[in-house]
């Protein structure tokens, strides 16, 4: 009977520290260039192989290793001034086919893995468009009709002065510090409708400041939540790709950025955010599941969406 209890304990404390991992986890942009243990490098790989996923078909995470490798594969944007230097490592993000789904569930998946990776002591930063997509192609053999969608780099942290200087500078330069309000992002019964954090359930309100801090592209935070008695809602906020960010005040000087790109990636930030609910539900013991309801016209009239909202899924 006490191994069992000792057991759950444990069990309970893994799920518990996932809060810790989100709170903690930055973009992390300079890198010591070092190979990553292969212990770490396994477990982490194990990891991505067995991770949760909303569509029958998952999404496909590999590996590339080597800082040539990873150089050659990401594009730099002001000479030396790299958006992300010396990473030895690169999560290549598959998708099974040209479809907004498989980009939800690619960010669901992929940020389970930077969850991990965070726990066991290392770096990441999510690329979604400074980055040469056939090249990185070429390293991981897709398979037909396969995609790669997004790259992560991977790889401890650079702790020289200058390289952490860099790393903060183009996260302020992302607005990464930067996160909206929770009123600015969750509504009650349909859109518009204002909601009162302060007369929400505790656990609920645990899960929505832990999914507020998801990342996303540019830091635009295109989700907002509708609770509703019955369910919660995932609406996208469809916003102009270069509007804000380092993509608006970079892409003038050097046009790396496409975008089409970062209009995709709003669908992998949706799912990064469903990836932080699901993940802070279960470590709480609070139960639920996504259905997906992606473009669902039914569920945008109940929800009474305007215009370039798209109804992503609920939360039953």
């Amino acid at each position: 009977m006490k191994q069992n209890n000792k057991e759950k304990f444990n069990i309970l404390r893994k799920e518990m520290d996932i809060l810790t991992e989100i709170k903690k986890r930055v973009s992390v942009r300079s890198y010591s260039g070092n190979i990553v243990d292969s212990t770490k490098i396994e477990q982490l790989i194990n990891f991505a192989k067995n991770t949760k996923h909303l569509t029958i078909v998952p999404p496909r995470i590999e590996l590339v290793n080597g800082v040539d490798k990873t150089n050659h594969i990401l594009t730099s944007i002001i000479g030396l001034y790299d958006l992300v230097r010396n990473a030895p490592h690169l999560l290549i993000g598959i998708i099974p086919e040209e479809s907004d789904i498989a980009r939800i569930d690619l960010g669901y998946v992929l940020e389970q893995v930077v969850l991990e990776a965070t726990k066991l002591g290392l770096g990441t930063c999510w690329i979604s468009g400074s980055y040469n997509p056939k090249i990185a192609g070429d390293e991981v053999d897709l398979k037909s009709g396969e995609i790669v969608e997004v790259v992560c780099a991977l790889g401890y942290t650079a702790k020289e002065i200058l390289e952490r200087f860099h790393s903060r500078t183009i996260r302020r330069i992302a607005g990464g510090h930067h996160r909206k309000q929770l009123k600015e992002i969750v509504f009650y019964k349909h859109w518009g409708k204002s909601w009162s954090p302060e007369e929400e359930d505790p656990e609920l309100l645990t899960i929505l400041e832990h999914a507020r801090l998801a990342p996303s592209g540019a830091n635009r935070q295109p989700w907002r939540f509708i609770i509703r008695p019955e369910n919660i809602v995932l609406a996208l906020v469809l916003t102009k790709p270069l509007e804000t960010g380092i993509a608006n005040k970079l892409s003038q000087i050097v046009g790396v950025v496409k975008r089409n790109v970062l209009a995709k990636a709003q669908y992998i930030d949706v799912g990064i955010v469903m990836s932080h609910f699901t993940l802070v539900s279960k470590a709480i013991g609070r139960k639920g599941k996504w259905e997906l309801r992606l473009g669902d016209k039914t569920l945008a009239r109940e929800c009474q969406l305007p215009k370039g909202i798209i109804p992503v899924a609920i939360f039953n």
